[in-house]
């Protein structure tokens, strides 16, 4: 039964800033525009400067705007990162999984859709900059008697590197809520099973440092097989 310590009143100042957040959103302001001062906004919202300048706050808190002239007390709309939609689409996931509107089975079946041919992709995009980091992580992977949390990290970290080698926005923001979503969900690894977090990645990542868009996408694929290993999922990629 809900008791009313469960819902959560908003105050004015984030009633106020959830509006403006809706007129970002809607297009009615845009990335780069000036926002009306904080005196002339209280005044159309019939509130109080401190209040308008609160519901600012809220604004920049959530990375909505950014300050433009610090002695003007001016703000502007930010640009939208990956970042951002990352962590949107981060919260949306884990709120359709408690709520049990997703299932982990779910989000590796979106790993796959994803991931494989976008393992080709950061093979065809990567740059030479790139080929340091790539460069880097397999020298991590290569290392001996790396602890399964060690392991685990190594591998989150090759997965955000290859979302941004695709160059794409929105790939990447997709990507990277996935990996934050098994990052909080992630089970618990006995030793005797560590094998499998890496195992393949080591191909992968040759295969966009050689940009081999096909072997690239096979590598990825394997890799996730041995992924379904330790994450307990038996019904996908079989």
């Amino acid at each position: 039964m809900l008791s009313t310590n469960d819902v959560e009143l908003l105050s004015i100042p984030e009633q106020i800033a959830n509006s403006i957040k809706k007129m970002i959103i809607e297009g009615k302001i845009k990335p780069g525009d000036m926002l009306p001062s904080q005196l002339s906004l209280s005044k159309e919202f019939g509130v109080s400067r401190p209040t308008m300048k609160e519901a600012f706050n809220y604004l920049v808190d959530n990375r909505m705007i950014k300050p433009y002239d610090s002695q003007l007390g001016g703000y502007i709309v930010n640009d939208f990162l990956s970042e951002d939609v990352s962590n949107n689409i981060y919260e949306l996931i884990l709120l359709s999984l408690h709520s049990k509107t997703i299932t982990h089975p779910d989000i590796f079946e979106l790993r796959k859709i994803i991931e494989i041919p976008s393992a080709g992709l950061a093979a065809l995009k990567r740059t030479e900059q790139d080929l340091i980091f790539l460069n880097n992580c397999l020298a991590e992977i290569r290392q001996d008697n790396l602890t399964v949390e060690e392991m685990l990290k190594i591998d989150s970290s090759v997965h955000y590197l290859l979302a941004k080698c695709t160059y794409n926005p929105l790939t990447e923001a997709i990507m990277n809520a996935i990996i934050m979503t098994y990052q909080k969900h992630s089970p618990n690894i006995q030793d005797e099973d560590k094998k499998y977090i890496l195992i393949g990645m080591t191909d992968v990542i040759e295969a966009i440092i050689a940009q081999d868009e096909i072997r690239a996408k096979k590598a990825m694929e394997e890799h996730l097989l041995y992924s379904r290993t330790y994450l307990q999922i038996k019904r996908l990629m079989g």
